[in-house]
């Protein structure tokens, strides 16, 4: 097990990969391309997480250490009193914290009992939410050092959210002090190890979703009005036609035309109902497998939700904005050559239309590997792995196998993506599916922080809580439609794959 302190090395070696990328844009004069930009938050997500667990590691190494002098006290006849006791023995204070991984209290567990009027529960979050609020306070440090990762982002906003969750003000939530967040939103907050694990353990069922460009939600708002230009301006050589040379008359002038591209904040929630008696005497910690599976649940759904969702007061999806470019492949024989055609024909549409390039490619898990299973006239493998030390293929495939996510490689110097929440069982046979061709910048997530909840009110008569999980989020794609493509049609039926 690694400690602390290799942790931090691994960190600082991250974050050296992402200042080499700025100083190599900054020599060469020029912003990061989009393959740099991705790479960049990459880097800035594995740093985050190395900084969450170096945190629960060293509270771990404290404990450890706390435990060995007692034990050392104890040893030499010094019995274990307090630093501040008649005996005079120096104590040394723990700072471990209240609830961290492998530890004999849960989170969620206190949430529950909390609500039946626990005191030994509601003390435990009381603790917790002061060190949620000296977490928040060195993690606001870091940022304004310029050495702030998205987890410490992350963190202050779910402080600011249970703030408010707590019954402060939404001015308060978004400006008090964050050391005053003990006893006044901490609470709500789950343990910094928890967001380590479990968000992006939730996380990895969002692939679209993570993919385009995150936004924090805005406070105080139910709706969100993006202005966006419709028509714009033009330019032309002074004069007539027939005169192109004339001065003194009248220049291009047309006005630039704007509309609001409106979108509804949405709650995704999630909830189950759990018996005291399952919280209380299950021999495992049933209230945080409960927290699992509610974050995964939450973060497919949000997913599945900026790929296909329906609008109409609920978030419209990519596949579901008006205008975006449409490509059919009708074939009753699909083959490589025309998928890669189809992903040509989306790409040329995005360029004429945006004047910038698609980034993205996402497909089912299965589509990839029908691509993967394809070999040249000779039996050779088209998607050859970066081990096979390939020359001359359309694609290499990473060594290490993914099941969903980045690939690892590029098709048409697109990143390749897999995401299981790709619509399936589509066409008038019900075995088609389709691809996802897409600028992924030009759309926009905006998202609250997830708060939890233990409520035992609802179903108290029979000893039941329930457990609640919930975010608000607003998404849109139709400031730029052209930058999304779907290919469908009878070409993306269920892949066969042949011996």
């Amino acid at each position: 097990m690694l400690t602390s302190t290799e942790i931090l090395e691994q960190r600082t070696a991250v974050l050296a990969h992402i200042s080499a990328l700025a100083t190599l844009a900054e020599t060469e004069a020029r912003e990061l391309t989009v393959e740099e930009v991705s790479t960049r938050d990459e880097f800035a997500r594995q740093a985050g997480t190395l900084n969450a667990r170096a945190i629960s590691a060293k509270a771990d190494e404290d404990a450890e250490q706390v435990r060995t002098a007692a034990a050392a006290r104890v040893a030499n006849g010094t019995g274990d009193q307090s630093a501040n006791d008649a005996g005079g023995n120096v104590g040394v204070r723990s700072s471990e914290r209240t609830y961290r991984k492998g530890g004999e209290v849960s989170y969620l567990k206190d949430m529950a009992l909390n609500a039946f009027g626990n005191r030994g529960a509601a003390e435990r979050l009381a603790r917790h939410a002061g060190e949620i609020a000296v977490d928040a306070e060195s993690a606001r440090s870091r940022i304004v050092a310029g050495s702030g990762t998205p987890l410490d982002s992350y963190l202050i906003s779910q402080v600011r959210a249970g703030m408010g969750a707590s019954g402060m003000g939404e001015y308060q939530a978004r400006t008090g002090d964050l050391s005053t967040a003990a006893g006044a939103g901490g609470e709500f907050v789950p343990p910094a190890f928890e967001v380590a694990e479990y968000v992006p353990f939730a996380r990895a069922g969002r692939v679209v979703a993570d993919s385009v460009t995150q936004a924090e939600l805005p406070p105080g708002t139910l709706q969100i009005n993006l202005p966006k230009v419709t028509s714009g301006t033009t330019v032309d050589t002074q004069g007539t036609g027939s005169n192109p040379t004339a001065q003194n008359v009248a220049i291009s002038d047309t006005a630039l035309a704007t509309a609001y591209d409106t979108f509804p904040v949405v709650t995704i929630a999630g909830g189950q109902s759990v018996s005291l008696q399952l919280i209380e005497r299950a021999p495992i910690d049933f209230s945080s497998v409960t927290s699992k599976d509610l974050l995964l649940a939450l973060g497919q759904k949000v997913d599945a939700k900026v790929i296909a969702g329906a609008g109409s007061g609920d978030i419209l999806g990519l596949t579901q904005t008006s205008s975006i470019v449409a490509v059919t492949w009708t074939t009753s024989s699909p083959a490589y050559p025309g998928f890669w055609n189809m992903i040509a024909n989306a790409k040329a549409q995005i360029a004429s239309a945006r004047f910038l390039p698609a980034t993205h490619l996402a497909m089912t898990p299965a589509r990839w590997e029908w691509l993967e299973s394809m070999l040249d006239d000779n039996g050779r493998p088209l998607f050859s792995p970066q081990s096979n030390g390939p020359w001359n293929v359309p694609q290499v495939s990473p060594d290490t196998a993914v099941a969903e996510g980045v690939t690892g490689g590029r098709v048409q110097d697109l990143t390749a993506l897999q995401d299981f929440n790709i619509p399936q069982g589509l066409g008038v046979g019900t075995n088609q599916d389709i691809v996802l061709v897409y600028k992924a910048d030009d759309s926009i997530l905006y998202e609250s922080p997830v708060i939890s909840r233990a409520l035992p009110q609802t179903l108290g008569n029979q000893l039941t809580v329930l457990v609640q999980l919930y975010e608000y989020a607003a998404f849109t794609a139709n400031r730029y439609p052209k930058s999304t493509g779907v290919i469908s049609g009878t070409g993306l039926v269920t892949p066969v794959f042949t011996s």
